[in-house]
C-alpha cells in the first residue's frame, strides 16, 4: 500500500536535484575517517549525490518505494535500500557520516528517538550525524494534532521541536552544535518555514 511519501514521490515537482546550502557548508566542515555515507531518508536523491561528490561510497534509503525504484533505474553506483519500518538494516559501526535531512519530523517522537539510537549505533566511533528538523514556530506545514494541511503531504503526519526538545533528541551525542533557519515562501510572506540544522559527532 502506497504512503503519503509515495505519493509525494510520483509527482515531477518533488524531485529536487539541489542540495542544501547549509548541508554543503556543514559536510564542508568534517574530515570523518572512514569515507562510508549514509543518506538517511534519501527522498529524490539530492543528498546522495551530494555525498558522492565528496568521495564518499554512498548507501541511501527512504521508506517510500516509489522514489527508490525511481533511483535504481538512474543511478547504479549508489546502494539504494527501501526500508519501510524502524528496523533499519545497518550494522554497527558502519558509517563514517550519515545525513537525515528533514526526516526525523516527520515521525512521532518515540520513533524518531529509536531511529536516532539505530543511527547512533551504525557510526563509527567519532562519526557525524548531521541532520535538520523542522522548529517550533513553523507555520507553512499547517500542523493541527500532528497531521499536515501542506496540499502535497495533506493527512500525513509531523512534528515540531523546541531547541531544548533537540537537545534532549541529540543527547546521545558527545558534541552537538545547532543552528537555525527561517525563511517565507514566495508570496507567502505571513507563513514561516523554520528548521534546526545540527552537526552532531559520536
Amino acid at each position: 500500500m502506497k504512503n503519503v511519501w509515495d505519493k509525494h514521490y510520483e509527482r515531477p515537482k518533488s524531485k529536487l536535484t539541489f542540495p542544501d546550502e547549509n548541508l554543503v557548508r556543514l559536510l564542508s566542515k568534517i574530515e570523518p575517517q572512514k569515507k562510508t555515507a549514509l543518506d538517511f531518508g534519501c527522498g529524490s536523491g539530492r543528498h546522495s549525490y551530494l555525498l558522492q561528490n565528496f568521495g564518499y561510497e554512498v548507501i541511501a534509503c527512504d521508506n517510500a518505494k516509489t522514489t527508490i525504484d525511481q533511483l535504481k533505474e538512474v543511478e547504479a553506483s549508489i546502494d539504494w535500500i527501501h526500508t519501510p519500518d524502524l528496523h533499519l538494516p545497518f550494522a554497527p559501526n558502519t558509517f563514517g557520516v550519515i545525513v537525515s535531512w528533514g526526516v526525523f519530523h516527520y515521525n512521532k517522537r518515540e520513533d524518531a528517538s529509536q531511529l536516532v539510537q539505530s543511527l547512533y549505533d551504525s557510526l563509527v566511533p567519532g562519526g557525524y550525524l548531521l541532520g535538520s528538523i523542522r522548529a517550533e514556530g513553523d507555520t507553512h506545514l499547517g500542523l493541527k494534532h500532528g497531521t499536515m494541511k501542506l496540499e502535497d503531504l495533506s493527512g500525513g503526519y509531523a512534528e515540531t521541536y523546541s531547541l531544548s526538545e533537540l537537545q534532549h533528541f541529540l543527547s546521545l551525542f558527545q558534541e552537538v552544535s545547532i543552528g537555525y533557519s527561517e525563511r517565507t515562501p514566495l508570496g507567502k510572506l505571513e507563513e514561516r518555514i523554520c528548521h534546526w540544522f545540527f552537526l552532531a559527532k559520536k
